[in-house]
């Protein structure tokens, strides 16, 4: 009996073990993900336009940039020097714009014409 549970508490123990340095390997991965973390550049946001285009806005050293990239290319936008609270010139404009063209595709769709 002593034998049986001796090997049942040596097995807890490394059972323990493995749990145990399998949860700090996960930390440390997490943490630590090569190819996804960067201790200069940071994501703030991202739009994809397409499958394999769009915008994206980064922070280096303080500094943020407004970046367009296709399949082939990168393309700088915009430099600030603050965090942009919105983009001069579209912010509004836009969604204008776009609620009447869906609106315009919307009735067109329920009187039955194509564009």
């Amino acid at each position: 009996m002593d034998s049986y549970f001796g090997q049942a508490l040596w097995s807890l123990l490394v059972l323990f073990i493995i749990i145990a340095g399998l949860f700090f390997l996960a930390r440390y991965v997490k943490n630590y993900r090569i190819g996804y973390k960067s201790r200069y550049i940071e994501i703030l946001d991202r739009l994809l336009l397409s499958p394999k285009s769009g915008v994206v806005l980064l922070k280096v050293n303080g500094k943020y940039y407004l970046a367009g990239f296709g399949e082939e290319n990168v393309s700088l936008i915009d430099v600030y020097d603050k965090e942009p609270e919105e983009i001069p010139g579209i912010a509004g404009t836009f969604d204008i714009h776009l609620s009447k063209k869906i609106n315009e595709v919307v009735g067109q769709i329920k009187s039955g014409r194509k564009n």
